[in-house]
């Protein structure tokens, strides 16, 4: 995909000559024969295609959002449909985008197929339509400016597409020429934007005798060689173009705006034969619609307002007419469908962006842009790929034209051939003299081609040199790279043997810190511990002294109980021997008077 590009490319002379007349479609189409390389056409060719169409929504503004004026557009970028809230209507499309599409996305999407198409030789057409202040200007043009070598990301889609054009072309590397023009509409008058001066004569548009589009006599083209030169040339027409505040719009544009942009890219066939391709792309930014009353145009600002309307008008009124297949179609009501005839129903390609406001206030203008973009939907144009020819057969065919122009008017001169009306006659003079710049015009690209050939040999010359130069230098550099692989790779060694030696200090310091945690933690509890024994041996060594206070008593009282023990068992010992002495004096008084008992019992038991 595309992206922003640099502008960081070599700058190249855009001083070149500009023509007199340019035709917005391809004057010669339909008189070349198919064998200079036109292509088959298809039969959906035959058929037709049908315009495409895209929607573009443009978010409230900040006084919208500060009056609280709800939103009735419901639209997802990257849809087909878009749907109003209030009526639950719902349109289709060929693309629907919502107020968060970005510049480069809608480029992306829509035009750069089209560039593409036009680089393979298709006249083609892109213009925006829709309410005065919803986007329409911002989307073609955008910002203008560049950010240090870069399009800024509101570029639109005139700078993008000149950027994408010119890198496309030198990655192909082919020879080319690009030329531009910019015409103003403004209040049915054309204006040369890019050559703007009150001295020059009216633009005027002629009828293309072969109905392939119209001619506007006086408009010049301007050759350009870079992107840099076509923005330069877009911001002159910015600045010529006319805008006026109004109350829907600070810089509304006040006149419709035809940038066209031309290329002829010549190819070189296997056999050496040299081919000429062209194809044409028309970006129209149509002023907007108006409603007189709620934009505050007063005087020359309603004056301005009801023209564009009227313009338009015309061309809704065309758009209908080829929708519903009408055989008059009235393109020469005005100006703008004049210019605008081939791109609706004609050999281009053409693609509407319609750009519509979402909040309520806008309601009859969102209506009445999607009904006219809805409509515009179904006109079927039958583009044709611009044919192909080398260049001395275009010079030819260009030289047989002029004679046959020539022979007639000698013959009208002597009265012995066909006459014509002098609006004819004035007209064949202008065709004739059309052709002739065109000879002259492309005898000077051929020129200017021969020039470019001689320019590259010799830069080619010089770059084969300053190559030399640099293989030179390269080879230096790369013995140099050599040096320094092999000492980064050292370093990256010594890296590595550091970074493992530092791992190796980081674990062990990581080891020493959780055993000093421990450690300190064994210490903590070892002083708790040894606090506690030092208040237990203090109890214990108090408890001893009062076990040691006691023991003394209790020796005292012992040895006083020991002495009083001894005295008393002395007397026992003393009273027992007293009593033993008188215990056996009283056993032998028991024996003598249990044996005088016993002796009396066997008496007794004698007796019986």
């Amino acid at each position: 995909m595309w992206n922003e590009h640099h502008l960081s490319r070599d700058k190249r002379d855009s001083s070149a000559p500009r023509s007199d007349s340019f035709p917005l479609q391809n004057a010669r189409a339909s008189q070349l024969n198919s064998r200079y390389g036109r292509p088959p056409r298809s039969e959906k060719d035959e058929k037709g295609t049908n315009i495409q169409v895209v929607v573009r929504c443009r978010g409230r503004t900040q006084r919208e959002i500060a009056e609280n004026i709800p939103v009735i557009v419901d639209a997802a970028s990257n849809t087909q449909e878009i749907t109003l809230k209030t009526t639950n209507k719902t349109y289709t499309f060929d693309r629907v985008f919502g107020q968060e599409t970005t510049q480069q996305h809608i480029y992306d999407d829509v035009v750069s197929p089209i560039l593409q198409e036009m680089l393979m030789g298709y006249n083609c057409t892109i213009f925006a339509y829709g309410q005065t202040g919803t986007g329409k200007t911002y989307t073609m043009e955008g910002d203008l400016e560049d950010q240090e070598g870069y399009i800024t990301r509101d570029a639109g889609i005139i700078p993008r597409t000149l950027y994408h054009l010119f890198d496309v072309l030198d990655q192909e590397e082919a020879e080319y020429a690009v030329r531009i023009s910019s015409i103003e509409l403004y209040n049915e008058e054309l204006k040369d934007l890019l050559n703007p001066g009150d001295d020059r004569p009216k633009l005027r548009i002629f009828e293309d005798p072969n109905g392939t589009g119209v001619i506007v006599q006086g408009l010049e083209e301007a050759l350009i060689n870079s992107a840099e030169d076509g923005v330069r040339a877009i911001q002159l027409a910015s600045r010529n173009r006319r805008i006026a505040a109004t109350k829907c719009n600070d810089k509304s544009s006040r006149s419709h705006c035809v940038f066209t942009l031309t290329v002829h890219i010549k190819e070189t066939l296997a056999d050496g034969e040299e081919l000429l391709k062209v194809g044409k792309l028309n970006l129209v930014d149509l002023a907007g619609s108006e409603n007189i009353g709620r934009s505050g145009a007063e005087n020359a600002r309603a004056r301005e307002a009801g023209l564009i309307n009227q313009s338009l008008l015309t061309l809704g009124r065309v758009i209908n007419h080829l929708v519903e297949h009408s055989v008059h179609v009235p393109y020469r009501e005005s100006k703008l469908t004049r210019l605008l005839r081939d791109s609706l129903g004609g050999r281009t390609k053409t693609c509407i962006i319609a750009t519509i406001a979402t909040a309520k206030i806008h309601y009859e203008e969102i209506i009445s842009t999607l009904d006219y973009a809805s409509r515009a939907k179904n006109i079927r144009n039958k583009p044709e790929v611009n044919q192909r020819m080398t260049k001395k057969e275009l010079i030819k065919e260009y030289i047989h034209e002029i004679e046959r122009l020539k022979s007639d008017l000698q013959a009208t001169r002597e009265k012995n051939g066909v006459f014509m009306s002098a609006d004819s006659y004035r007209l064949l003079l202008d065709e004739n003299q059309s052709k002739k710049d065109q000879v002259e015009e492309i005898t000077k690209e051929i020129q200017v081609f021969k020039d470019n050939v001689q320019n590259l040999t010799k830069e080619v010359e010089q770059k084969a040199k300053l190559l030399m130069g640099k293989q030179r230098e390269l080879r230096e550099v790369n013995d140099k790279l050599q040096e320094t692989k092999k000492w980064l790779q050292r370093i990256q060694e010594e890296h590595e043997q550091t970074k493992q030696s530092l791992e190796e200090q980081v674990a062990l310091r990581k080891y020493h810190q959780q055993y000093g945690d421990k450690l300190e933690h064994f210490a903590s509890e070892t002083i708790n511990t040894l606090q506690n024994t030092v208040k237990d041996n203090a109890g214990l060594f108090n408890k001893l002294d009062r076990q040691r206070s006691v023991q003394e008593k209790n020796r005292g009282a012992l040895h006083a109980f020991k002495k009083d023990v001894d005295v008393k068992a002395h007397k026992i010992v003393e009273e027992m021997l007293q009593f033993k002495s008188s215990i056996g004096g009283m056993q032998s008084d028991l024996e003598a008077k249990a044996q005088a008992y016993a002796d009396a019992l066997q008496k007794v038991s004698m007796l019986y």
